[in-house]
């Protein structure tokens, strides 16, 4: 892409000026998918120097983030030492070097005595090099002392040790509230979505083990398909500033072009950090296209701070994933056809899917192209391992009605204490018979497990119809929650493994509603949706 063209489409996109959101998802590259533990100041200074040439911070690629592979035991004072070998002019002055080129700088650490690196790597001075017992004083090396604006915190010490990782990271992040910056970037590498607690704390979370980094394997491209399919449910707990991290980018590490594309569609859709892990000193021109994609990049920095749903899926490989652009009620949607199969498909997609009515317009974000207004639908061929990324504006948007419980929040998922998931505790299960192939299970049986609908949306207030749809394994109860307002439902009852409903009347207010289910003392029905009829006012509020 040529770089006025490059320019026009950031400008167009919110991106002017070239500089990130603090609401957006980080944007950069790190050092350990290319080279490990194998790093050295001449690497890193080469990369920072490529990222500025290639022109990558100019498409907002602003971090420049040094992994694991520098540690080398600490000090009397406990201080942190540095391998003067590799790094012989030490972190201070690196950091200022990625800074005078109009980057920000990254740095590793780990939650609990050991890193990574000395348990897998071959990095003996990672012993004692971690976090823990030095919370506060890492923190003031880091960002006060040396200068670095991002720190990624991974989970092998920790791991070993059986620490509580609520307690850890909390811990952390106040010790960078300590040091008194407040531009500091902060992800959990936990290698796993943490619980719910970590949206408040990071503003970034691993929610995935590693990415496989093998360039040309098949397990590849299988381990990047995994890591969407851990990240289908995840995003209630996405929002402005916090986002699910899938991990480094592999494009232009052995994939077929159609998969890179395909790769960088799914992250940008899903909202993750986008950080590059290949060699920027030896990149194709193809690559460079690829990742360069302005309007690709657009959906991943929509300030909205959505995470991409996944609307539809035939069970064989074929799915639609939509979100909303600039505005959780606009007319602007993000969709993603995505073909999994080993053989091109023509795949097709409904404005209603998309709470869109009468016609909309296409744009074709891959080839540049508008590609017209059309009545209802559209209709494609999407390559083997590809996608369609399209752009879709419709000339009216219905307000959302059907609510997935796959997609709301459940309080406790993933709640974990000493390392370990705690059982009983609500989550999402795959049901066939479900609206979405999908329902939220082993909800309740204490108070803070509950399921929460966060963004029933009402353009006016007032009386409205609430079908709740779920599956009972027996005589069961839950307590409707509306706005503060209770209602007790009792006789929950259904078929064995079949969708049962009941309706209750709700009062909701102009705006934004909360619904939430719960039941302190029993367990809920497992919940398949709810649905509000929220367009019955729509001819008089035209």
């Amino acid at each position: 892409m040529k770089k006025t063209l490059l320019v026009t489409f950031l400008a167009l996109y919110g991106l002017s000026g070239f500089s990130q959101s603090a609401k957006s998802p980080l944007m950069g590259w790190a050092s350990w998918n290319q080279f490990g533990a194998k790093i050295d100041e001449s690497i890193i200074k080469g990369q920072a120097d490529a990222m500025v040439s290639t022109g990558l911070a100019t498409a907002g690629y602003k971090y420049l983030n040094i992994d694991d592979g520098f540690f080398n035991g600490r000090n009397a004072d406990g201080s942190l030492k540095i391998d003067s070998i590799k790094f012989p002019k030490g972190m201070k002055s690196l950091v200022d070097y990625i800074h005078s080129k109009g980057l920000k700088a990254g740095f590793y650490s780990e939650a609990g005595e050991n890193t990574c690196g000395s348990q897998w790597s071959g990095q003996p001075g990672g012993v004692n090099g971690g976090m823990y017992n030095h919370d506060q004083q890492d923190a003031d090396l880091f960002f006060k002392t040396w200068g670095f604006d991002f720190l990624k915190v991974d989970y092998c010490g920790g791991l070993v040790q059986k620490l509580d990782e609520r307690t850890r990271y909390t811990a952390i992040k106040k010790a960078i509230d300590n040091t008194g910056r407040t531009d500091i970037n902060f992800n959990a590498c936990r290698w796993q979505f943490p619980g719910t607690w970590i949206t408040t704390v990071a503003d970034s979370w691993r929610m995935s083990n590693d990415i496989n980094f093998i360039p040309g394997s098949k397990a590849q491209w299988k381990s990047i398909l995994g890591i969407i399919d851990l990240n289908k449910y995840l995003a209630p707990y996405a929002s402005q500033g916090h986002y699910n991290d899938m991990d480094m980018l592999e494009v232009g590490r052995g994939l077929t072009a159609e998969e890179d594309k395909s790769h960088l569609s799914m992250w940008c859709i899903l909202s993750s950090p986008l950080v590059l892990g290949n060699d920027l000193t030896k990149m194709s021109a193809e690559t460079k296209e690829i990742i360069t994609n302005a309007e690709v990049i657009a959906v991943n920095q929509d300030t909205t701070g959505l995470q991409a749903h996944l609307i539809s899926d035939n069970g064989a490989g074929l799915q639609l994933w939509a979100k909303p652009l600039n505005g959780k009620q606009s007319k602007e949607r993000a969709v993603v056809l995505f073909n999994r199969t080993e053989a091109p498909v023509a795949m097709s997609m409904k404005w209603k899917e998309l709470n869109l009515a009468g016609p909309a317009t296409v744009r074709d974000l891959w080839s540049h192209k508008d590609l017209g207004s059309m009545d209802s639908m559209y209709t494609t061929t999407v390559p083997s391992h590809g996608v369609a990324m399209l752009k879709v504006v419709g000339k009216q948007a219905k307000l959302q009605e059907v609510f997935e419980a796959e997609y709301a929040w459940i309080n406790n998922f993933n709640l974990t204490q000493n390392s370990e998931v705690v059982s009983g505790q609500g989550r999402v299960i795959a049901d066939a018979k479900c609206s979405g192939r999908a329902k939220a299970s082993w909800l309740g049986n204490r108070a803070d497990n509950y399921i929460e609908f966060r963004d029933v949306y009402a353009n006016v207030a007032g009386n409205y119809t609430l079908t709740l749809t779920y599956i009972s394994a027996g005589n069961q109860q839950a307590t409707l929650t509306v706005n503060g307002v209770d209602t007790l439902l009792k006789e929950l009852k259904s078929k064995p493994l079949t969708p049962a409903t009941t309706t209750i009347s709700v009062q909701l207010n102009k705006g934004n509603n909360t619904v939430r289910l719960s039941n302190a003392s029993g367990w809920m029905p497992d919940i398949d949706k709810i649905q509000l009829d929220l367009n019955k006012f729509e001819k008089k509020t035209k």
